[in-house]
């Protein structure tokens, strides 16, 4: 007599633990991709800077306008930083994310063209310098501290300027991408596309 042995199979599905652990796998591999990968067109990201670089100081001056502040700016090729006078220097806003100091993405550069002063005496003021800077420190000191080139007064005034936001790769073959940034001594600024201006 033969005799039939059944055997059952153990159809194993995953487990909860092992999901997720692919879920999470999955979620970093597209974090790193989309962090990596920037689909926006250069001339895009030009615009962009110079538009975050307009709504900044918009806010910046409304902030030193409402609350009787002096503001300032110091600005570098790659980066730029709002200032506030504490009634003795100038200080860096550090506790407030949008007025920090803003770095430039790699490619990136920035030209300050500083504009006329009418209201001032033509010999006593030093852009070099700063408006609030004082000659009696010794030269250590003046190392270390950050004047601003820009200046947003809580009248309302600022500072005549123009900033030029452009973007070229090295050995990249693209062609230099620029905006310019217009500041009369009253708001608003004005932006502008460089290769727009050429074109009129």
């Amino acid at each position: 007599m033969t005799q039939l042995y059944s055997v059952k199979s153990r159809n194993r599905g995953f487990t909860l633990l092992e999901i997720m652990l692919v879920m999470v796998l999955m979620a970093v591999v597209i974090s790193s991709v989309t962090l990596s990968f920037d689909i926006r067109s250069t001339d895009k990201k030009v615009e962009d800077e110079a538009k975050r670089f307009h709504a900044v100081y918009q806010l910046a001056s409304d902030y030193a306008l409402l609350n009787n502040l002096q503001l300032g700016m110091a600005i570098s090729p790659t980066r730029y930083q709002f200032l506030v006078f504490d009634g003795e220097g100038w200080q860096t806003i550090n506790d407030d994310k949008v007025l920090s100091p803003h770095e430039l993405e790699e490619g990136f550069q920035l030209e300050l063209t500083l504009g006329e002063l009418d209201w001032l005496d033509d010999g006593g003021f030093d852009l070099d310098k700063g408006l609030f800077s004082d000659d009696d420190e010794d030269d250590d000191s003046k190392i270390k501290k950050v004047i601003p080139q820009i200046y947003l007064f809580s009248s309302g005034e600022i500072t005549p300027f123009t900033l030029k936001i452009s973007y070229e790769l090295a050995f990249s073959g693209e062609d230099k991408i620029e905006y310019q940034i217009v500041g009369d001594s009253e708001l608003p600024l004005k932006v502008e596309n460089m290769a727009e201006l050429t074109l009129e």
